[in-house]
């Protein structure tokens, strides 16, 4: 009965967790609407502001508050981001390197896929992972990172016409790949809110240029 009393506290923990950080599809709204320099310009300056913030909170010198965030706070906290960096700073990083590399659409689909599929891949494996990998992950969340992705890009293009076939295509292929990215990113030792947008945006350009060249989806 503990044991049971123990994941059920951790599974409503990870789904509080997960809520805040589908909350922060804003930004991929944000996104659409602002033009490039502007939304780097924003979402630099709050990675910079929460980056320095979470630092002054980790000094020696903040250490009492620190403990009270930890106190109330601790069922949204991984153990490493009790007393160390949250990973919302590189969810914001990964969002701004996201947006300066890559096109507008690519960006928005890029941080959509990190934000949705690797909510449901924690969310899902959690509750449904039997097939674990050496990692501790599972094939069931893998899975539901893959089809919630697809759901997202279905929404993409019923809602922007205009991405294109190629654009289509190179997404259906690109998210399998970044979701077995996401796998083995704690063994490559890079943040996951950097590798899958990072990784998903270098798939699209790879694979929207092949097809410019082979002559798909003119």
């Amino acid at each position: 009965m503990s044991d049971d009393l123990s994941f059920s506290e951790k599974y409503r923990n990870e789904l509080a967790r997960k809520f805040l950080h589908m909350c922060s599809f804003i930004i991929v709204i944000f996104i659409y609407f602002a033009d490039k320099k502007t939304a780097c310009i924003v979402i630099g300056a709050l990675f910079a502001l929460l980056f320095i913030g979470n630092t002054i909170l980790l000094s020696s010198g903040f250490r009492v508050v620190n403990d009270i965030k930890v106190k109330y706070f601790s069922f949204l906290l991984r153990d490493d981001e009790k007393y160390g960096y949250i990973s919302s700073n590189w969810f914001l990083l990964g969002c701004f390197f996201s947006v300066l590399l890559f096109p507008k659409y690519i960006a928005m689909l890029g941080i959509t896929v990190l934000i949705f599929g690797d909510a449901f891949a924690a969310l899902i494996g959690m509750r449904f992972g039997k097939h674990k990998f050496k990692n501790g992950k599972s094939l069931e969340g893998t899975l539901g990172f893959i089809f919630v992705s697809y759901l997202f890009l279905a929404g993409f293009a019923f809602f922007l016409p205009d991405i294109g076939s190629a654009f289509i295509a190179a997404a259906l292929i690109s998210i399998p790949f970044v979701a077995v990215a996401e796998i083995y990113s704690k063994q490559i030792k890079i943040d996951d809110n950097l590798v899958i947008p990072l990784v998903f945006g270098a798939l699209m350009l790879l694979f929207m240029k092949i097809f410019e060249v082979l002559g798909l989806f003119l």
